[in-house]
């Protein structure tokens, strides 16, 4: 990977988590943002996996995996 698709990936990322904070917000709005609410839990585990996502992109660029640009 190198340093241009890492930042698209984190792009990519932080789009997708803003999305799951806009439907937070009107979830929380209407009182509905709790664990017993199945799209908040939806909201949540998506929430959970983009971060795992991104600490693996920022682990692997610590650790230099990265491949220069051709």
């Amino acid at each position: 990977m190198t340093l241009d698709q890492y930042n698209e990936a984190i792009k990519g990322i932080l789009a997708e988590q803003q999305k799951i904070a806009q439907s937070t917000a009107q979830l929380a709005m209407s009182g509905q943002a709790n664990p017993t609410n199945p799209e908040f839990s939806r909201l949540m585990t998506s929430q959970w996996a983009l971060v795992q996502q991104m600490a693996k992109l920022n682990t692997d660029l610590m650790l230099g995996v990265m491949t220069p640009k051709k």
